[in-house]
Order: C-alpha cells, then structure tokens, then sequence
C-alpha cells in the first residue's frame, strides 16, 4: 500500500475586498521582520494601489523586478540575496513566472512566502511546486518542495483589472485538472478503490470542471468589463483554490496526464511561444481526449472553448498539421521518456499521438462546418 503525500493548502488563505491591507498585521503574527519583495513591474503596478502605504513605503526601493522565464538561475541567485541579508520572508507579486520564482527561492533559503497573485492564469499562488523554463521558455522540469507556501491574498478587483487573456488562460489550465486527474485515477488505481486523499482531489477536479464550464462565460465577461463578481470569485478560487487541491491532495494522482506534456511539446514550435501556458495545455486536453478516443467529450468542449476563444486546433496555434517536421518534433518532445503522457494507461508512441492531432483538427473543422450550417461528410 502506498502512502499518500498530502500538501493540501497553504498555511493561510484571505480573498476579498482590501485583504492586503491586513499584511502587516499578519507579518506580525508569523513573527516576520524583514521582508523582500519579488514582482513584476507591470504587477507591482496593478498591487500598489491596494497594499497599505506605509508598506509600500517600506518595500519600493529594494524590489527585485522579475522578467523573461521562470529558470533555476534566477531562482538560486535570489535566494544567495535572501541569505545574505537575512530575510525572514519574501513576498511574490504577480503571474506564473513571478510566484515560481519566489516559492523556488523561498524553499532554497528557507524562508516564509507570502504570494499575492495579480492574474488567474494558474493555482501557482497554491500550489507548492515551480515549473522551470530554459532561457528561450522551452519547458524543462518541475520542483516540488517539502513545504507549502506561508500565506496566500487575494484582491480580486486586481484580477478583474488584468488582460482577459490571462483569465482565459487559467481557465484552461485549470479545466485540464479534471480530464487528467481523471486518467490518473484510471491508470494508478484501475482495480482498487482510490485512497481517501486523492477522493478529495478528484471531488476538487469535479469541481474545477463544472464551475468554469457554468461560470466561465461570465467569469470572463466581468473582466471584460472589470467589475467584480460573484461568478469571478467563483472562477478565481476553483482556479487558484480547487485547482492547487487537485494536486496537493492527489499527489502523483493529481498532477499531470497527457495535456501537459502536449503543451510541452508544443514549446518546440516558435508559433506557440506567442500563447500563454494555458491556453496551450487547453489545446492539449482535446489532444489527450483524442489519444483517450474520448471524441463525445471532445466535441463536447468545442462549444465551450468557442465562447472562451481558447486555441481548439493547431491551425488556431499558427501550425500546420501537414509541416511533419514541425509536427514530428512537437510530437517528440511531448513523449520524451520524463514526460507525464506515459503515466496514462494507454501506451503511448508517436504514431498514435500524431494520429490523435489529425483528430483535433478533424473535430474542429467538423464543428465550425456545422456552426456555419454546412454540410459535413
């Protein structure tokens, strides 16, 4: 019998109106003195109305601005910097790259974290792992760390502010929870009932699923419109919240199938660099769906993805499914023998994966065929 890793939340979770206004208090209870700021300039902008000023005061002139990807580089040279000025905490605000970066360098120097998303676009501020990048954002490994992040804020009316693609982003990679838990579960307990953690992380997945299928439409208009409301919060935390829990509960079983290594092949081909990590991994879940010959399902999505404007083909990435070159070094590098596609209880080889992208595109050109009232043969 295996025994289950739970790493389930962060110590500490606030979302709502004017949360950053308590960090001080809250430092105070985790008995943090000295603090080092790790942000993107555009996303410290977006927070520095909302964070008390007298913080701001503190904090502004030894900011360490963070750009390009996430890579161990800049992840081990922060931590150097943490070390030697003997930093209690460190506290992440942005994206992906932003949050990655201080949750690798918080777990290197063995300091608190503190992570204050600006975007949707992923359960990073959750989430106690980094995905790391090499210099050109080709995809190279993830870390986990033994311990999850201190505390997590969320200022929601900062969300509905941010480009409405990074929402459109986590929606879709967010979605990808549910279908590869789903074949997870299938492939690790496929005669046995599943561990109690992981029933948790598969209730999550569900969760995730059905919230941004009935909320997402309207998550997205909010944003467009920057207004808050009940249905961003809902699409915020079954993002940040229940997308984090899939794994932190699953473990092995809730982390990722064959959508992520799709998407890691996929950052083989310079036309996919111009595509946010999730708007490619939701390519990836029909591409899985495929290889699952799960076609129902697929053709299901479409709909969805059509009211997202989430990529549902490679022709929508920039790529031509006939450029084999391309297409045989995408298809490579998604079943490299580390990637997550074989933890699939299906056996994988090129053949079969090229096979279930011809079917993307077949699905795709049927679906706007009929949408546009034509005949299909």
């Amino acid at each position: 019998m295996s025994t289950s890793i739970v790493k389930g939340a962060p110590g500490h979770y606030r979302i709502g109106a004017d949360v950053l206004e308590e960090i001080p208090v809250l430092l105070e209870e985790l008995s943090v003195n000295r603090i080092q700021v790790i942000a993107g300039k555009r996303s410290w902008q977006a927070a520095k109305p909302y964070l008390p000023f007298a913080l701001v005061k503190q904090v502004e002139a030894n900011i360490i601005f963070i750009d390009g990807h996430t890579t161990l580089e800049k992840a081990d040279k922060i931590a150097d910097q943490l070390h030697q000025h003997t930093i209690d905490a460190v506290i992440g605000i942005g994206g992906g790259t932003a949050l990655d970066i201080t949750k690798a360098a918080a777990a290197k120097a063995e300091v608190k974290s503190v992570l204050i998303p600006t975007i949707a676009a992923t359960c990073a501020a959750w989430t106690p792992l980094s995905v790391f990048y090499d210099s050109n954002g080709a995809f190279t490994h993830y870390t986990y760390f033994p311990l999850a992040t201190t505390l997590v804020l969320v200022e929601p009316a900062i969300i509905a502010h941010a480009p409405i693609e990074y929402l459109r982003a986590g929606i879709g990679d967010t979605l990808a929870k549910f279908y590869e838990a789903d074949a997870l579960i299938e492939s690790f307990y496929p005669n046995e009932q599943a561990p109690v953690p992981v029933k948790v992380s598969q209730f999550s997945a569900s969760i995730c699923r059905d919230v941004l299928l009935e909320d997402g439409k309207a998550a997205l208009d909010a944003v467009r419109d920057k207004q808050v409301t009940t249905a961003l919060i809902r699409v915020i935390e079954a993002i940040i919240i229940t997308g984090g829990m899939v794994g932190g509960f699953g473990d092995k079983a809730g982390r990722i199938a064959g959508a992520h290594s799709l998407h890691n092949g996929l950052t083989e081909a310079s036309e996919a660099q111009h595509f946010l990590h999730g708007e490619l991994v939701a390519y990836g879940i029909l591409g899985q769906l495929a290889f699952e010959q799960k076609e129902e399902e697929l053709l299901r999505l479409l709909d969805f993805y059509d009211q997202w404007q989430l990529p549902s083909s490679l022709q929508e990435i920039g790529i031509d499914i006939t450029y084999t070159d391309l297409v045989e070094r995408i298809i490579q590098k998604a079943i490299l023998p580390q990637e997550s596609i074989h933890f699939m209880n299906r056996e994988v080889t090129a053949e079969s994966l090229a096979s279930a992208l011809q079917q993307v595109e077949k699905n795709n050109q049927i679906y706007y065929k009929e949408k546009r009232g034509e005949k299909t043969s």
